[in-house]
């Protein structure tokens, strides 16, 4: 009869304490990278929503501080989508009966609103923005509007 030494036994568990030690760090590395990819994919949905936030600022202030701002009454602005795919949509719509806080009717009165749009991974993101404008709050007086242009 033959018995096995205690050597050979040593070798078997060798082997399987070397297969145990690659499969977890096989484990530790997929949720390594599991981890990178989410962080990854929120440093770009947060880049994203800054770029977004300012492309809201900037058309906000564009569109609210043109002078002639009845001319876009009505109209829907679509502005073409930058290098990370975010456009805007501009709106300027008229408000009807408003009113200061003694409810003396208040004309002229306009609402900008700006929506900006981008591609979070498959699912379309949004973000709105609006402001409230005086029709005749730049446009030119004086001397500077009746000066004929050539």
């Amino acid at each position: 009869m033959k018995t096995q030494s205690p050597l050979s036994a040593r070798k078997g568990m060798v082997i399987l304490e070397v297969l145990l030690a690659i499969m977890v760090f096989g484990m530790a590395v997929t949720g390594l990278m599991k981890a990178m990819t989410v962080s990854a994919q929120s440093a770009i949905i947060a880049q994203l929503e800054l770029r977004m936030i300012l492309r809201l600022q900037s058309t906000l202030n564009e569109y609210s501080k043109y002078p002639r701002i009845e001319e876009y009454e009505g109209k829907s602005l679509d502005s073409d989508p930058d290098e990370l795919g975010v456009w805007t949509r501009t709106e300027v719509l008229k408000i009807e009966n408003a009113q200061n806080s003694e409810e003396q009717p208040i004309e002229n009165m306009y609402e900008v609103v700006v929506t900006a749009f981008y591609d979070n991974f498959g699912q379309v993101g949004e973000m709105k923005a609006n402001t409230v404008r005086y029709a005749k709050l730049y446009a030119a007086t004086g001397a500077a509007a009746q000066t004929p242009t050539p």
